[in-house]
């Protein structure tokens, strides 16, 4: 049988080794080749469905949004009092726009990448056309990484560029400071688009990943934050949400302030990311479709 090799010892007992899959020109198709394939396919799939550019449509109009709020409501407080031009922020408020809105459409982006397979059965398909699971995951991973990085740098740069747009002209913009926070949270959304990847395969449903993902990212830090009590506090600092917006505020987020700053924010983004995979693989390798 094409694909599979029987050993002499093994023929007897009616045992086949796998073999390495093969092409229709019958050469073994190597893993690097099996992942490009993959991700060619995963990146058909994800890109023909209008929710994905919905999600993307919200990170950049939301930015869009927030920074036109933010940016008229600082012009107006330097219009009252020139003085207060010294306290404005453009990278705090990119951050605070990554944090409350486009962090979001990563998730539910990620979510609905994850888990539609699984809601239509489609899933079956995939693992028909490509039996290396592993192979399967990762491709979904990158893509749904590298289109959340991309998305985000996009909804950072509209941003910022409204926000210049609106107070440029009363306050010096901090060019290479905001490009550091926006390719940061670029950095940092795709971490999260990973970790989610990982948490909707692992789940299998749309609605109870969204639910996971916007405790981790919102609703459990923001209760630590506020419990008054300054070990929980210093605790929040390990969820997800607000180590990311530490990472990329770089220890400015205007609302929380870490017992830690620099890059171990972003590896505690990592761990979590890793640990969400780690899940996810071993749910996908042994439970069945």
């Amino acid at each position: 049988m094409k694909g599979t090799e029987t050993t002499e010892g093994a023929a007897g007992a009616g045992i086949r080794r796998v073999a390495a899959p093969r092409g229709p020109d019958g050469a073994r198709v190597t893993r690097t080749a099996r992942l490009g394939r993959e991700l060619a396919a995963e990146w058909v799939r994800v890109s023909s469905l209008r929710s994905t550019w919905w999600c993307v449509a919200a990170a950049v109009v939301g930015m869009t949004l927030f920074a036109a709020m933010m940016g008229w409501s600082q012009l107006s407080r330097v219009h009252e009092n020139p003085i207060a031009s010294d306290g404005v922020k453009f990278a705090q408020l990119t951050s605070q726009g990554y944090f409350y809105l486009v962090q979001f459409t990563v998730l539910v982006l990620a979510a609905l990448v994850s888990t539609g397979e699984f809601a239509n059965r489609s899933v079956t398909g995939t693992l028909v056309w490509n039996p290396d699971r592993t192979t399967v995951l990762v491709a979904r991973v990158l893509v749904t990484a590298g289109l959340a990085f991309c998305a985000s740098v996009a909804a950072g740069l509209v941003g910022t560029g409204v926000l210049a747009a609106l107070l440029a002209s009363h306050v010096t913009f901090p060019v290479a400071e905001v490009a550091v926070t926006v390719l940061g949270a670029g950095a940092c959304m795709a971490l999260f688009a990973a970790m989610f990847v990982g948490v909707g395969t692992a789940l299998r449903g749309t609605a109870s990943t969204v639910m996971a993902g916007f405790l981790l990212l919102l609703g459990l830090p923001m209760v630590m934050i506020m419990s008054g009590v300054q070990l929980v506090d210093d605790l929040a600092a390990f969820t997800p949400g607000a180590a990311g917006i530490e990472f990329y505020a770089a220890g400015d987020a205007g609302f929380y302030t870490a017992p830690f700053d620099g890059p171990i924010n972003v590896v505690v983004v990592a761990g979590w990311t890793v640990a969400a995979l780690l899940v996810a693989w071993t749910e996908l390798r042994l439970r069945d479709v």
